[in-house]
C-alpha cells in the first residue's frame, strides 16, 4: 500500500473535498508544465511512442509532467488557496526536516488516477527509464488498489461498449484509445501500472462498462504474466467473458505510425481468445504470435 501520509479517518468531509480539489488543481498544472516543456525528456519520451496527441491542447489523456524543482507546484497551490496541511494531507507537499514544505512529486510524467466516483484521488507516475507507479501515497482519499487510470478520458467509449484491454503500461493504454477513436471504438485502454488488479478496481471497471468482455494482455516477462493471471481471476467475478492475448515484445505503440499499423494494431486485437481455465490458459497463451500482421492466430485457448 505504501507511505501513509495520513490515514484520515477523522478527515471532515469538506476537507476531502479540498484534497480532491488540490489533486485536480495539481494535474492541471502538470498539464500546463509538459505543454509548455517542447524540449525536455518527457515530450520526446512521447513522441518516441507515437503518442503526439497526448500533446495537443485537446487531447483526451491530459498527462503532464512535475518539473524537477524544490516547490513549484506547493507555491502555485498555496497561491490558489490550498492551505499546506491540505497539500500533505492528498500527498502533494511533504516536510523537510528544516520543517520546508516541498514538493513530493519531480522529473515525472504524471497522470490522474480516480476512484469509483471518477474523483481525482492521486497520482501514477513514469520516469525517464519509462518505468511506471503509483507515486501518491495512501491518503485519506487515495488507496492505489481502489483507483484506475484512464477511464475519465475514456468514458464516453467505456458507456458505449467498448471493450476494455488490461495492460500493464498507460504508453500501451493511450494506444489502445488512440485506434479505437481512430476506427470504430471498439476498445478501451485500462492500464494497471504494474500491478495485479484488485477486486475493487475490477468491480469500479465492471460498473463503468456496458459490455461483460474484457481483454486481458499477457506479457512475456514472468513477473508481468503472473500479474496477468491474477487480474483476470479477479475480473472473472464481474466480466462473465474473459479473453486474453499475448502482449508483443514491441509496445502497442509502435504500430501507431502509419495506417496499415493501425490495422494490424486493430486486427492483433481482434485474435483475443476465450480463457478457459486460468492458468492453464494462460501457460497456453505463450505459444502465441507476439508480432503483429500475422495470417496465424495462435491456438485457441
Amino acid at each position: 500500500m505504501g507511505e501513509v501520509v495520513d490515514p484520515g479517518f477523522d478527515v471532515p468531509q469538506e476537507e476531502r473535498r479540498r484534497m480532491h480539489a488540490a489533486i485536480e488543481e495539481a494535474g492541471r498544472f502538470f498539464r500546463a508544465e509538459l505543454l509548455r516543456a517542447t524540449g525536455s525528456w518527457p515530450v520526446a519520451f512521447l513522441k518516441e511512442r507515437g503518442m503526439e496527441r497526448v500533446l495537443a491542447p485537446g487531447a483526451s489523456w491530459k498527462v503532464g509532467y512535475a518539473p524537477d524543482t524544490y516547490s513549484r507546484l506547493t507555491d502555485y497551490l498555496q497561491k490558489r488557496g490550498f492551505p499546506f496541511a491540505t497539500l500533505v494531507r492528498a500527498g502533494l507537499t511533504s516536510w523537510t526536516d528544516e520543517g520546508t514544505p516541498v514538493d513530493r512529486h519531480r522529473d515525472h510524467l504524471m497522470l490522474l488516477s480516480r476512484d469509483q466516483r471518477l474523483d481525482p484521488v492521486g497520482f501514477v507516475g513514469i520516469n525517464r527509464d519509462g518505468q511506471v507507479r503509483s507515486v501518491t501515497p495512501a491518503t485519506a482519499v487515495h488507496r492505489p488498489s481502489n483507483a484506475l487510470v484512464g477511464l475519465q478520458e475514456q468514458i464516453d467509449l467505456l458507456h458505449n461498449g467498448a471493450t476494455p484491454v488490461i495492460v500493464d503500461h498507460p504508453v500501451d493504454a493511450m494506444a489502445i484509445e488512440q485506434l479505437s477513436r481512430s476506427t470504430e471504438k471498439e476498445y478501451v485502454g485500462v492500464p494497471l501500472c504494474m500491478s495485479a488488479m484488485s477486486t475493487a478496481q475490477a468491480r469500479l471497471l465492471r460498473r463503468l462498462s456496458e459490455t461483460d468482455r474484457v481483454i486481458v494482455m499477457v506479457p512475456t516477462e514472468k513477473e508481468s504474466r503472473e500479474r496477468a493471471i491474477g487480474s483476470a481471476i479477479d475480473l472473472a467475478f464481474f466480466f462473465d467473458r474473459i479473453r486474453a492475448l499475448a502482449l508483443p515484445d514491441h509496445a502497442l505503440a509502435g504500430q501507431l505510425h502509419t495506417p496499415a499499423g493501425l490495422q494490424q494494431l486493430r486486427a492483433y486485437l481482434s485474435l483475443a481468445r476465450p480463457l478457459v481455465g486460468h492458468r492453464s490458459g494462460f501457460n497456453d497463451i505463450g505459444n502465441q504470435h507476439t508480432s503483429l500482421g500475422l495470417e496465424d492466430p495462435g491456438p485457441s485457448l
